[in-house]
């Protein structure tokens, strides 16, 4: 290839660079000045923008942003009626799937901090990470939850242990309990914080 057309597509490349990080900053610059526009706060004007919008997709599901937020409303309750505090930490050990963010979004935007827990974690390490966040609960994917069994005489502290999906009779399903919760939004007058980054 001529050196000339090397150096055009790389000028080009930079260009496009520059003009996304122009982007990325222009929407970052105002956090600052919003301070409560958290994560969750942006999929919900999405969702008011593009409802059926696709926004999550895996091979097995998806999500449109009306959806994700309407999930991530059950979890938010759901949190809420765990007595979650701002800053209590929930351990999350799921693959990366649609409802992974959903949980995520939802406990966040109540107050919540969720410790992302490394799926390929197990023994001594998965323990070692679990006993650092220090969580009030663990929610554990069911093909996951025999790594998490296998660690619960080394984890300190009392957290109440959730499975996600089918197949561990000893703990409490939460796939099952959200859906006993509504998916509307949850406003400060039924115990939703205010939350800032």
């Amino acid at each position: 290839m001529p050196p000339m057309a090397t150096t055009t597509r790389e000028t080009a490349q930079n260009r496009s660079s520059a003009r996304a990080w122009s982007r990325a900053l222009e929407l970052t610059t105002p956090i600052v000045d919003n301070p409560a526009r958290i994560l969750s706060t942006v999929i919900e004007e999405r969702s008011r923008q593009h409802g059926e919008a696709p926004a999550l997709v895996s091979d097995q599901e998806h999500l449109t942003y009306g959806a994700l937020v309407a999930r991530s409303n059950r979890y938010a309750r759901w949190a809420v009626e765990q007595d979650l505090a701002k800053g209590d930490v929930v351990c999350l050990l799921m693959p990366n799937r649609p409802e992974y963010m959903a949980i995520w979004l939802g406990i966040t935007s109540v107050g919540g901090v969720v410790a992302l827990i490394n799926t390929n974690l197990a023994g001594a390490s998965l323990a070692h990470c679990i006993n650092i966040a220090a969580p009030k609960h663990i929610i554990a994917a069911a093909e996951i939850v025999d790594r998490l069994v296998a660690v619960l005489p080394d984890l300190a502290g009392a957290a109440t242990i959730w499975m996600h999906g089918p197949g561990h009779a000893s703990f409490a399903r939460l796939d099952c309990d959200i859906e006993l919760v509504g998916g509307d939004a949850l406003h400060a007058d039924a115990g939703r914080p205010a939350v800032t980054i």
